[in-house]
């Protein structure tokens, strides 16, 4: 396997790493509910992201990571890219299942924010958060995870930032997230269209931008 190269997030990147997005979040779903969904979670993110790395192989993308620092987001709520958000979950309701994707899209949205606030009452303030962390599963194994990652933390560390936050659950490697040092903060559990058979924990985790 050739060495990905590590660069920052181009417009063009965007088709080859929604697809990513949608093979791992919704493959449940046929590829055109499958895209509109992973293209709504897509511009969501980038509606909160300030800063965007993405790993290339051979010419195609691989990996995304986004990440949030407030003090560098000048833009309002009703940024382009939420509003593309919006138009996409419109579009979704009208796709086949698309009303089940849309439901779970806005059932971890919700939360989301309900994490956050939790976080926020008891005491936790954050400057800077990880909105989205994905790598294609051909690429797994080789490092690639922990590159993207120290990244994203020399770009914190630019801006000064100590503290900051993510959102993960049990479909993700938490691993790889406590082996960094981050610790959980609180958890919610939503079973996923009503099913409780399908319920999966939410979480909010915590860590300290490491020193050089």
């Amino acid at each position: 396997m050739s060495e990905p190269i590590i660069r920052t997030l181009c417009k063009s990147d965007y088709p080859a790493l929604i697809d990513v997005v949608r093979r791992m979040w919704y493959p449940e779903y046929d590829e055109k509910t499958g895209l509109l969904a992973a293209e709504t979670d897509w511009e969501n993110c980038l509606a909160r992201a300030t800063c965007a790395f993405t790993a290339e192989l051979d010419g195609k993308p691989i990996a995304l990571i986004l990440g949030r620092i407030d003090a560098l987001d000048h833009r309002g709520f009703l940024n382009t890219h939420r509003i593309n958000s919006l138009q996409m979950l419109f579009k979704l309701a009208f796709a086949k299942d698309g009303l089940k994707a849309a439901r779970d899209i806005l059932g971890i949205l919700g939360v989301d924010r309900n994490l956050r606030a939790q976080a926020t009452q008891a005491g936790h303030d954050y400057s800077a958060e990880v909105v989205l962390f994905v790598i294609d599963p051909i690429a797994r194994g080789h490092g690639l995870g922990r590159r993207m990652f120290e990244t994203m933390m020399d770009s914190f560390r630019a801006a000064g930032v100590r503290e900051y936050f993510l959102f993960t659950d049990t479909t993700c490697d938490v691993g790889f997230y406590t082996h960094r040092g981050l610790i959980q903060v609180c958890e919610h559990t939503l079973a996923m269209h009503g099913d409780d058979e399908r319920a999966t924990s939410f979480y909010l985790y915590e860590g300290l931008v490491p020193e050089k």
